[in-house]
């Protein structure tokens, strides 16, 4: 069977783009510089028999296999899947890649009607733009950003100045480049190529030493210098199996008190202790719970350490205020309240208690998106393990760890998937953390690679912050990451572990925290104004670019 040129290309893609993002440890993200490359060329040569709604199909085939070989995990494929679960992941098979394909829908539009040159110079622009609204609203799933692939690599570190939706954009670039390089390599000067080549090679160097620079500057807050620096944290891992727990929930505390006593009495006393996400799986402060709960307070001012544990939380709220989502109580339908995904902060010589409220729900597994305007269909996804149609909170403030009147250790709690979105991590920061903090439950994923991935994002947020990050998951992947992005203490996956780590906080501001995402909003707008140039005469005059690729 003869496999057709552009369906070569388009595989070409889709294994390149798989390997550079699946093989991260392996530095094969520098497979992403060129990934892209074989669509591009789909894209830009002139091919009559082959039209553009074609084209772009052969985009939906190497996407598709992108997301195969990346995301096939999210099926769980274990024996307790739920059903639910399992449909979500071959769902998405087929869906995510129809909206990993808009860029080039995009990209078709430019070329059709400006040429092929226009639709080099714009890829890094529209990558970008498409990349980061992947990224927003409720029926939002970035964890396949390009961006991602650098954090092993030099190139990664100047993530500080551009964030990960930068990274894309350099990324853009260095596919157009190669694009460029290897067209005039069939029509082009001999002096064309070398001064392509000369261009690419000075790219990629500039950008390796500055990524190296950046690196450099972090190291000092990589790591602790001086005793007066560090803060103790215990990250407790308990194994526990993630359906299980949900049966009988409150034996969760017992377990995870039992496991932190005994590391506290092997060990030295930590500043704080750290358990999973819904590491309490039921509503630990409803009245009916009032023996648990005393219980837990009693215990956190034996150990006088800060507790920060995932949790259950409910809010009532009042009756102008509730959102169209909240429930009604089934005692008083007058009643509204929500059930949150919550993380709470209990410090062992004060009464007060902090929560943060997971602001950002996995579509249809936690939330139906959009839910507040589609309150009709709630009960659609309700699924059998959980707390399913979760609340969603509204603010990102860090909670404090308080020994009298020090407040030396600022966490910025993020829940789960609230960590492969940039935005979360810097709205804490810039709400004074300086420290952060994964709580996850990655166990529905044991024995695949989305819990390796997971981690591997959550280090990504350390060198667009420049934070030390803790990481603390049911079944792993736990441990520290420093400033740098470097993984400096992991503890054993699908394993009961305790670890004992030391982090320094610091309280740096790095230019991504400081301007945000301001190059994928501006590369947003030029891609909305290339679009319309597209479709206008005039300006498609005025922008005329017919180069050699054309």
């Amino acid at each position: 069977m003869t496999i057709s040129r552009p369906l070569k290309l388009s595989i070409t893609s889709g294994l390149l783009l798989g390997f550079s993002y699946s093989f991260v440890e392996w530095c094969s993200g520098v497979l992403m510089l060129v990934a892209y490359m074989p669509l591009l060329k789909l894209f830009t040569e002139e091919s009559p028999e082959i039209g553009w709604n074609r084209r772009v199909w052969y985009a939906y085939i190497s996407l598709a296999l992108f997301h195969a070989m990346s995301n096939w995990w999210i099926a769980s494929w274990q024996q307790q899947t739920d059903p639910y679960l399992f449909a979500t992941g071959i769902a998405l098979l087929f869906i995510h890649p129809l909206l990993l394909m808009l860029p080039f829908v995009a990209l078709a539009s430019i070329r059709k009607r400006m040429g092929s040159g226009w639709l080099l110079l714009s890829f890094p622009f529209v990558l970008t733009a498409f990349e980061w609204l992947h990224g927003q609203t409720d029926f939002s799933y970035p964890w396949l950003t390009s961006g991602y692939t650098l954090g092993n690599l030099n190139l990664g570190q100047v993530a500080d100045i551009v964030g990960v939706y930068g990274l894309s954009f350099l990324i853009g670039i260095s596919n157009s480049i190669t694009s460029m390089l290897s067209h005039s390599f069939q029509v082009s000067t001999k002096r064309t190529r070398n001064i392509l080549l000369a261009v690419y090679a000075v790219y990629i160097g500039v950008w390796s030493v500055v990524g190296g620079i950046r690196q450099e500057q972090a190291q000092p807050y990589a790591l602790p210098t001086k005793a007066t620096d560090v803060q103790s944290v215990m990250l407790v891992q308990p194994n526990e199996n993630p359906w299980d727990k949900w049966s009988d929930s409150r034996q969760q505390l017992a377990v995870h008190i039992t496991l932190t006593d005994s590391a506290i009495a092997a060990a030295q006393k930590p500043d704080l202790v750290v358990w999973s996400e819904t590491a309490l799986p039921f509503v630990i402060r409803d009245s009916r719970h009032d023996v648990e709960w005393t219980g837990l307070r009693t215990w956190v001012a034996r150990t006088s350490a800060a507790l920060l544990t995932g949790v259950a939380d409910r809010m009532i709220y009042p009756s102008d205020q509730a959102p169209p989502s909240a429930r009604k109580s089934e005692q008083d339908p007058t009643v509204k309240y929500d059930v949150f995904n919550a993380a709470y902060l209990i410090n062992a010589d004060t009464a007060l208690v902090q929560v943060h409220r997971k602001s950002v729900l996995t579509p249809f597994a936690e939330r139906l998106p959009f839910a507040d305007q589609l309150t009709f269909a709630m009960s659609w996804i309700e699924w059998g393990v959980g707390i399913s149609s979760w609340g969603k909170g509204q603010a990102r403030n860090p909670l404090y760890v308080m020994r009298g009147a020090d407040t030396t250790l600022r966490v910025g709690p993020i829940i789960c998937i609230e960590s492969i979105y940039p935005e979360v991590s810097r709205d804490f920061v810039l709400n004074g953390a300086n420290t952060l903090c994964v709580v996850t439950n990655d166990a529905w994923y044991n024995g695949t690679a989305g819990p390796r991935q997971h981690y591997n994002i959550a280090r990504m947020r350390a060198i667009e912050t420049r934070k030390p990050v803790l990481r603390c998951a049911n079944s792993g992947v736990s441990g520290l990451i420093a400033a740098t992005g470097e993984s400096v203490s992991e503890l054993p996956v699908e394993q009961s572990a305790v670890g004992l780590v030391e982090v320094m906080p610091n309280n740096i501001i790095t230019p991504f925290v400081r301007y945000g995402n301001v190059l994928p909003i501006l590369s947003a707008w030029i891609v909305v104004f290339l679009l319309l140039a597209a479709r206008i005469p005039l300006i498609q005059r005025i922008l005329s670019f017919r180069s050699t690729l054309s």
